[in-house]
């Protein structure tokens, strides 16, 4: 099962993107970035954008991927 899934905001310099992945990682599951756009960082409110794909094999590995995602700010898209 596969879901895609995006996260925005400041996610580069303040490494919430990778810790995310490293997190999902973690739980034996694939997740991998399939785009990102970059802030250029020439205003503070420029933000990046990230959508990321999670693979799982069951129901309740996926949920529980979700669920770290989702408390990190990534949203469903």
């Amino acid at each position: 099962m596969i879901k895609e899934m995006k996260l925005k905001g400041h996610i580069i310099d303040s490494l919430v993107l990778s810790n995310l992945l490293n997190q999902i990682n973690k739980l034996g599951l694939e997740c991998y970035v399939t785009k990102v756009d970059i802030g250029t960082g020439s205003r503070r409110d420029d933000i990046s954008e990230a959508t990321f794909v999670i693979e799982a094999e069951s129901i309740d590995e996926m949920n529980k991927a979700v669920e770290l995602a989702k408390k990190q700010g990534a949203y469903e898209g």
